[in-house]
């Protein structure tokens, strides 16, 4: 027995030296390169591109391998005469002794310098869609069923000591872009197989720009039970600096404040894990450099396939940070929901002026601007609306709250607003006063009211014809312009183009105002109407701050209702309505009505007093029509005048041309001993641009003839009237040739009125 055992192994190793001197001189007996012809005629006929193989070489012990030199597959017809894919050198390394067992064991696999060029024409067509072409059988795969489920046994007994690239270069143009290369790429796998984990690495460099990727992958288990979104990996991205410069051609939207983006990079660094409980973790940095330096940091989590839980993502621009937003997304693969709270550092004005320089311009001028704003506010939605649920603003040092909801389609929006106290003059914007250059241009009131119509453009807001608001803002003391608005509470409803602020009211100085208003924006310019109930309101400050007159002083109540067409200030040309006004116990500034009957009836006594003219009742009722308001009904009454007066208005020009009549009714010793008598009337004329305007008496010898009671007993204006009208004494000298009674009544005036 002992003696058929030793013939058995000493033949049996005669056999395998046999067969192993056969495949060590195999290749040198069997010239692999007649094939080349073939494999190169059959790609070709399969493509329609010319394969190049340099040479062929094989060996099939101690290992199978194949290794294929300067292999050339040549650029698809109609694209540059660059090759489509060339590789220096393709090597492969089978074990021989696991291939009898149905094992595939690559010792080594390794492709040396491939070059891919990819190109797209500006028509969309690519150099490589002809290689993927759906086949022309109709779409029937190329193998059955059969065949895929044989190869996966062989596949799940894939190993490999190891698989690289090196030299790799990748070429991308699209149409008469920048060429975008990522060369120097270099691939390693090491201990390929099912049951360890993949160590993988990459790096190369993207137009110049170094990067490099560290990972582990696995084990893969089971091949035909893999799931990707379970599968074990834990690896690091970093790309120091990418330059964008190539890419500028590609990436739509960059910010002026953020320079030129041929200077611009960014750098990554990223950390990735997945485990086969579905956890997964993603965080890292984003550094954008530069005119101004953005750092991006996050931190995301998969706890399963359809959620997402944001645990950490801010943003820092120029060493500031600025946000920090946390959150979750559920079913992320049907119907996603999002949960997030976004909450900023304070923003200065003057840090936020350096990238919105025209912030600068609009506060250059203001006395106390506004400094600093932040913001808190938590969100909820899906694909179809978005909730505010507490949002948070603060300006400077006042809180205005909000809740509401937002639907994307339209948009539909909803608000609530509030604040205990809301100081709105440092967020007005007051640039730097022009006067001083209008004055250089020595342009008139009209004139420069034209060249603000050439330069104002007028907005159109046809864009919110579409939209749909529904909001409410309360606050329990607006100050604005030096008024102090009480209760105030406004709301404002809009659809199908129309706005309706519907009221807007507040206490006020004693009183209250209530507005109501519309706009239309579905045409173009946008057309709107207004109307105001003012009662028991102090005039003073309303009258300055609206309208920044300080002319009137006195308990107000006024109804107006107006309505024109532009948003600019040439709408006011358009201006038409009506109204009323009453006002109560109060002054009207810049006119001395009485002192300007002293001057005239006795100007060597007469001393200028204040320029203010008391009342106990002024009231009145106007017409608008395209800027122009006209006024046929004032009256002024107090114990010593009564006052009626018309005239006109004009908005457009600023300009005033009014007639006014005060009547004494009672009678007031004045300075150096002049005395207002009773019945006398001296009618004003006043005119000029609203920031000058002129008070001139209206004389005439009606004037005199009128007021003859009251002006008898001055000697002067008596005499000058007696001979006006006819009297003096009789005989003397023959009289001389008169002009007219109007000339000798003003030529008798000027002696005794100076200046008129």
């Amino acid at each position: 027995m002992s003696k058929t055992i030793a013939k058995t192994v000493r033949y049996s190793l005669i056999i395998v030296g046999v067969l192993i001197v056969t495949l060590l001189v195999a290749p040198f007996f069997i010239d692999v390169n007649v094939y080349k012809s073939k494999i190169e005629q059959t790609v070709e006929d399969s493509t329609g591109r010319h394969l190049s193989i340099g040479k062929i070489n094989a060996s099939l012990f101690p290992w199978i391998g194949v290794e294929l030199d300067d292999v050339h597959l040549a650029n698809r017809a109609g694209f540059t005469k660059h090759d489509f894919l060339s590789v220096q050198r393709l090597h492969v390394k089978l074990a021989l002794m696991p291939l009898l067992s149905r094992k595939i064991e690559i010792k080594h696999f390794e492709i040396v310098k491939p070059v891919v060029y990819l190109e797209r024409h500006s028509n969309g067509e690519t150099n490589w869609g002809d290689l993927i072409s759906s086949p022309t059988n109709g779409g029937e795969p190329a193998a059955d069923s059969g065949q895929s489920a044989a190869a996966a046994p062989a596949l799940a007994a894939l190993q490999a000591e190891s698989l690289s690239l090196t030299g790799g270069e990748i070429t991308w143009v699209d149409a008469k872009a920048k060429p975008v290369v990522l060369s120097e790429l270099s691939v390693a796998l090491k201990d390929v197989q099912l049951k360890r984990p993949v160590s993988v690495t990459m790096s190369g460099k993207l137009s110049g720009n170094a990067f490099e990727l560290d990972a582990n992958i696995g084990p893969l288990g089971d091949l035909a039970k893999l799931d990707p979104l379970s599968l074990p990996v834990q690896g690091h991205f970093k790309a120091d600096k990418v330059a964008l410069q190539p890419f500028k051609n590609v990436i739509s939207g960059w910010p002026v404040q953020l320079g030129d983006i041929a200077q611009a990079s960014v750098g990554v660094s990223a950390r990735i894990e997945q485990h086969p409980d579905g956890i997964r973790l993603a965080e890292g940095q984003l550094m954008l450099d530069a005119a101004h330096k953005l750092d991006i940091n996050w931190k995301v989590e998969l706890p399963k396939t359809d959620q997402l839980k944001l645990n950490r993502a801010t943003l820092a621009v120029d060493n500031k940070s600025l946000f920090d937003i946390k959150g979750s997304v559920q079913k992320l693969t049907t119907n996603p929901t999002f949960k997030l709270r976004i909450d900023s550092q304070p923003i200065a004005r003057t840090w936020l002026s350096t990238f919105i320089p025209d912030l600068n311009r609009m506060y250059a001028a203001h006395p106390s601007p506004w400094k600093q704003v932040k913001f808190n506010v938590s969100l909820s939605g899906n694909s179809k609306k978005m909730d505010i649920n507490d949002l948070q603003l603060m300006l400077d040092d006042d809180l205005l709250r909000a809740t509401g909801a937002v639907r994307y389609s339209g948009p539909d929006i909803r608000l609530r607003m509030s604040a205990k106290q809301l100081h709105m003059d440092p967020w007005l914007p007051q640039g730097k006063q022009e006067k001083q250059a209008r004055d250089r241009r020595g342009l008139s009131v009209i004139e420069e009211a034209v060249a603000a119509e050439k330069v104002a453009a007028e907005p159109d807001l046809r864009f919110l014809k579409s939209w749909v608001v529904t909001s409410k803002l309360q606050i329990g003391t607006l100050f604005l312009r030096g008024l102090e608005m009480q209760n105030f509470s406004a709301s404002i409803n809009g659809s199908k183009g129309r706005f309706d602020l519907s009221p807007l009211s507040f206490n006020l100085a004693g009183g209250k105002v209530t507005e109501r208003a519309s706009i239309d924006v579905a045409a173009y310019p946008a057309k709107w109407k207004e109307s105001v109930h003012i009662t028991g309101v102090q005039a003073g400050p309303l009258l300055k701050a609206t309208a920044k007159m300080d002319m009137l002083t006195g308990t107000m109540a006024m109804d107006t209702s107006f309505h024109a067409t532009g948003l600019t200030a040439t709408a006011v040309k358009s201006l038409n309505g009506r109204g009323k006004v009453l006002f109560r116990n109060g002054k009207l500034k810049g006119f001395d009505i009485a002192g300007a009957i002293r001057k005239f009836t006795n100007p060597a006594a007469y001393k200028q007093g204040p320029k203010e003219t008391d009342f106990a009742q002024l009231s009145g009722s106007f017409n608008v029509k395209n800027g122009v308001a006209n006024n046929q009904d004032l009256f002024m009454s107090s114990p010593l005048l009564r006052v009626t007066g018309q005239g006109i208005v004009n908005l457009v020009s600023k300009t005033m041309d009014y007639h006014v009549k005060p009547r004494v009714v009672g009678t007031l010793k004045g300075q150096g001993g002049s005395m207002l008598r009773k019945g006398l009337t001296v009618p004003l004329h006043i005119t000029g641009p609203f920031a000058s305007l002129k008070v001139r008496p209206e004389i005439n010898a009606r004037t005199l003839i009128d007021n003859a009671p009251a002006l008898l007993n001055k000697s002067k204006i008596g005499s000058k009237l007696n001979k006006i009208l006819g009297g003096g004494k009789q005989g003397g000298a023959p009289a001389q040739p008169a002009s007219s009674p109007q000339k000798e009544l003003l030529k008798g005036l000027g002696s005794m009125i100076p200046g008129f």
